[in-house]
């Protein structure tokens, strides 16, 4: 342990942070060797005994592992089971009647390959994938609840009136298949980036940024000055989660406990987002601070526009009074007096003029939450530039002045200087490059789990000494490797995993027992020997709801909603931070004040309540009863199996459909005009319906 050789009197400053003491900040032989922090390794898929020309390279590492306990594969999942998850997995909703039909009566041995590529085109990838991404960046559409009808103001204040066009730009850039290391470094430092037609002006760099902008602090604090702090910690925590997974913002009071990271490290980092403006204004002691909108357009522009609104304010002021014309050329004393002093005619042309120019008034350019180079205004530290250590984490209690840099542990100690700029690009370049051991293990980490619904890496935020090992490390570092070989492409990783056996397994076999407890609580099920099944997640249940009945609205983008029976997809109705009374929450849905990695799954009574007594719920069993008895007219036994197939994928069995027949009997007893909407609202109830094999 480090000995400090400070004054008793001292013993604060001696021991925190750690940079005041005589020796310096040194890595344990523990963290030099953790496997997330070493080169990502060259490896070869190992030789197995099954060497069938269906395994891919991805089964073979998974093959290898099984063998090695004396365990075997699962089978492969019958087609429709298969199409289901295939379909969820990629855009978050069940497979039509029609997909089922041409999927089961496609044999050729490219069948699934072609349903994963179709899907991997659909817009609705962008929207599935963009809410997994969200959630990982702590993404809220508003702090507050507002109403559906809510215009952009002039001066929106705290309220993050522009958050939806940072959403928008993920779903866009997801579809789009953009490289992960372009998705970083247009998120971290997007307002640096030229545009990609070479045009003056790229909005798209601006609107990325937005990333930062729409953290977690108390913007009411009466404390300014630790807002700013608190700002900069917020940014540093989204950066290391995110993109490292590794829990930087733990050394902003001493050096990181576990990790190799130094409080010296940390204010490396503090200064290039202290050297990061994203707010207006402070605000007034008590008040909230006031979030910076950039335009989305060029300087040539909004230029033009203050002239314009110049010219016009000055018009204004000229005119004055709103004075009446009189019948002759004689204007009294009084009238002139009303029209400053303005004849009739002065002041016609005047008004002309003034309706001529608001007519040419070139129209408000749109704004974003975006991040600019330059400190913030009355900050403790308003310029560009390096800053000193915040000693237990203080503002106001401040030590050495560390340069602007990387970790140094990661990135060595002969780092080229920060002189000009924040020093985000260099940080989204550093983080974003080929040999940086995390950031590509980070991403495949969270692809995969997102497929398999447990990552290689259970910790998928936390790849540090606290979090886990990877059940698979060479499988870890192949596709980490592939996936930087393939140009960060997110589309090719998820091709490469769902073309496997290994994903393709059923989620039933023997050696496992059959229920669903049994198979999931089973260590085995880090070896991959079958599919884990789960649960639909919040946004999945909703939209599949409105999917089946036909209501659903295809159309993308757009400010969210807060009225949860608008048929547009759950990513668009509102995430509030102040307000986690909702749908959403009930269902596990990501906490918007994290960055959450992997979200929970509980089961608790007020589920089932919601299925059962929700008016949405019910308004859709009302909808998918009307589809069935639009679709299959006079035919109960044929409704019935229609409705199986909309609801569940497959065909319903001779029992099912008896059970069916009779408790449409029974109800039809008691209300036979809402029969149906019980018997739908009974199929909606059902496990089958919200979880997934």
């Amino acid at each position: 342990m480090r000995q400090c050789t400070l004054p008793l009197n001292a013993v604060i400053l001696a021991i925190w942070p750690a940079t005041l003491c005589a020796e310096a900040f040194a890595p344990s032989d523990e963290q030099r060797q953790w496997w997330s922090f070493q080169p990502i390794a060259e490896v070869e898929p190992p030789d197995v005994i099954d060497e069938s020309r269906s395994l891919t390279d991805i089964d073979r590492f998974v093959r290898a592992k099984l063998q090695r306990h004396n365990l075997s594969p699962a089978p492969q999942a019958d087609k429709r089971t298969l199409l289901r998850r295939a379909k969820y997995a990629l855009v978050g909703l069940p497979p039509t009647s029609n997909e089922i039909d041409s999927f089961l009566k496609d044999h050729s041995p490219r069948a699934f390959t072609r349903v994963v590529n179709r899907w991997l085109a659909s817009p609705h990838y962008g929207e599935h994938w963009g809410r997994h991404w969200l959630d990982v960046v702590r993404y809220t559409d508003y702090l507050s609840p507002q109403a559906d009808d809510v215009d952009e103001p002039e001066n929106g204040g705290v309220e993050f009136f522009e958050a939806f066009r940072y959403r928008d730009w993920v779903v866009s850039a997801i579809n789009r298949d953009m490289p992960f290391d372009d998705f970083i470094v247009h998120q971290i430092a997007g307002d640096h980036l030229a545009s990609e037609t070479g045009g003056e002006f790229y909005a798209d760099g601006l609107i990325a940024t937005t990333v930062l902008s729409i953290g977690v602090w108390d913007n009411g604090d009466a404390d300014k000055q630790k807002i700013v702090s608190d700002i900069v910690d917020d940014q540093i925590n989204l950066v290391g989660k995110a993109f490292l997974g590794i829990t930087l913002a733990c050394a902003r009071c001493h050096d990181h406990k576990y990790d190799p990271i130094s409080t010296e490290d940390y204010y490396g980092l503090a200064g290039i987002f202290y050297s990061t403006r994203i707010l207006e204004a402070l605000g007034k002691v008590g008040l909230h601070t006031e979030a910076m909108r950039v335009p989305l357009a060029t300087a040539d522009y909004v230029s033009q526009r203050k002239i314009q609104l110049a010219q016009i304010e000055s018009i204004k002021k000229q005119i004055g009074n709103d004075g009446a014309r009189t019948a002759g050329d004689e204007i009294d004393a009084i009238e002139k007096e009303n029209n400053n002093g303005l004849s009739v005619d002065d002041k016609t042309k005047l008004k002309n003029e003034l309706d001529k120019l608001q007519n040419e008034l070139l129209p408000a350019p749109a704004t974003v939450m975006a991040a600019l180079d330059g400190g913030t205004p009355r900050g403790l530290f308003p310029e560009i530039g390096d800053i000193p250590i915040h000693i237990m984490g203080r503002y106001d209690n401040l030590g050495p002045k560390i340069p602007r840099r990387m970790p140094v542990f990661f990135r060595g100690t002969d780092q080229t200087p920060i002189t000009a700029g924040s020093g985000r690009l260099e940080l989204a370049r550093w983080i974003a490059s080929d040999d940086n051991p995390l950031t590509a293990r980070v991403i495949v980490n969270r692809v995969w789990q997102q497929l398999f619904g447990q990552g290689l890496v259970r910790t998928s935020n936390n790849f540090g000494l606290l979090g886990d090992q990877p059940t698979h490390p060479r499988l870890l570092d192949w596709l980490a490797r592939r996936f930087i070989d393939d140009g960060w492409s997110n589309k090719q990783l998820i091709r490469s995993i769902m073309n496997s056996r290994t994903y393709q397994q059923a989620s039933l076999n023997a050696e496992y027992g059959v229920g669903r407890v049994e198979r999931t609580e089973t260590p085995n099920s880090e070896l991959r020997a079958f599919h884990l099944p789960r649960r639909l997640r919040a946004e999945e249940i909703r939209d599949s709801m409105l999917a089946i009945t036909g209501q659903l609205d295809p159309k993308l983008g757009g400010r969210a909603t807060k009225d949860l029976n608008r048929p547009r997809r759950s990513l668009y109705i509102q995430t509030v931070r102040a307000d986690r009374r909702n749908f959403s929450t009930l269902f596990d849905a990501a906490d918007p004040e994290e960055c959450v990695g992997t979200r929970n799954v509980s089961t608790i009574a007020p589920q089932a309540l919601f299925f059962l007594n929700d008016k949405f719920v019910h308004e859709q069993a009302e909808q998918l009863a009307k589809r069935i008895a639009r679709e299959v007219p006079d035919d109960d036994r044929a409704r019935i199996r229609r409705a199986y197939i909309l609801l569940y994928g497959r065909e319903a069995d001779e029992e099912e459909v008896l059970v069916g027949l009779d408790l449409i009997a029974r109800a039809s007893k008691r209300h036979p005009e809402s029969a149906w909407n019980e018997y739908a609202h009974v199929l909606f109830c059902a496990n089958e319906f919200c979880y997934l094999d």
